[in-house]
């Protein structure tokens, strides 16, 4: 399913919902965010949510579950559910980035409580009492608490924790893999987000092409960074340029391919997150996305990746340049 973004003026940041979560089937939601230099999200927790950022431009703070800490571009952030956050923006440039909520309900929350916008603001000005305090009322209403308000100092106690088995993960270096010919970075793996998801981007080059495959246990969500590509999903064919998204369902067969003789970069999101061990073992580790030219499978190698790839239910229908 195509995204149909719009925007929204929420907490003093213009945030674009590109998939919201009833349109990926309750797994996710996808936004993008523009916080303003001297933006502020408060002091917040999601009571049954897991939330993921990927910083595409600027620099932020983060202080998670008390622990302060500076993300820069290319970074990412995993959130638990019931962990207090707070993000905001010291630098001197507006700050881009990706957010994925997972089951998505905070795209309602964005929808509901944001006010619509079209195109690009100026400096938003800051929130009035009665507006965090209307914000606020909404929060709760998704399962959302605001501990300290925006643009506010102040502590609170929040007695709830997250899942054993999932904790705050800030990724600062990548490992990156050749795999069947396209660079692939992992940013998040399932074991750091506790199978929820993974996140993965890949480096198309001029012929990039996933070549025609399905996975049958993780759904996809898509969005291209730079360039762009032709996606084959099913019967659906089109056409993704910069600042467009796809959701696609697990067991849709789909492909890839850059076009315009031109590189693409694209974001994969997948839920759960079960795939990246198939890339780590069917890929060839690279020192990084620009280290090498496409490198695709020998003969004497595509039989056991053939093999590995059932065990993880990949299916690969076409190959790459076929």
């Amino acid at each position: 399913m195509a995204g149909n973004p719009k925007s929204y003026l929420f907490g003093g940041v213009r945030m674009v919902v590109h998939i919201a979560g009833e349109q990926a089937e309750d797994q996710l939601s996808l936004i993008e965010a523009f916080m303003p230099p001297g933006g502020d999200s408060g002091l917040h927790v999601r009571i049954g949510e897991d939330e993921a950022i990927y910083l595409i431009t600027g620099e932020l703070e983060l202080t998670v579950g008390g622990q302060k800490t500076v993300m820069l571009a290319g970074e990412s952030y995993f959130i638990p559910r019931s962990v207090p956050h707070r993000v905001r923006n010291t630098g001197m440039a507006e700050a881009r980035a990706m957010l994925v909520d997972m089951p998505g309900v905070f795209s309602g929350l964005v929808r509901e409580a944001g006010t619509p916008v079209d195109g690009v603001l100026q400096q938003p000005e800051r929130m009035t009492g009665e507006e965090i305090a209307e914000m606020c009322a909404f929060a709760e209403q998704y399962g959302s608490l605001v501990l300290v308000p925006p643009y506010q100092e102040g502590e609170a106690v929040f007695t709830g924790k997250p899942p054993i088995y999932k904790r705050p993960v800030h990724k600062r270096e990548q490992d990156t893999y050749m795999f069947f010919g396209v660079a692939t970075v992992l940013h998040l793996t399932g074991i750091e987000t506790g199978n929820e998801f993974s996140l993965m981007e890949s480096f198309m080059g001029v012929d990039g092409d996933s070549g025609l495959h399905s996975h049958a246990n993780e759904d996809e969500c898509v969005y291209v960074l730079h360039g762009e590509v032709e996606l084959l999903a099913g019967d659906c064919e089109l056409v993704l340029r910069a600042g467009a998204s796809h959701f696609i369902p697990r067991n849709v067969p789909h492909r890839l391919r850059s076009r315009k003789g031109r590189p693409a970069r694209v974001m994969h999101w997948y839920t759960p997150g079960t795939l990246d061990p198939f890339v780590r073992m069917a890929g060839i580790r690279i020192k990084g996305p620009n280290d090498v030219g496409p490198v695709y499978p020998s003969p004497e190698q595509i039989g056991p990746i053939l093999l590995l790839s059932e065990e993880y239910d990949f299916q690969m229908l076409v190959p790459p340049g076929a």
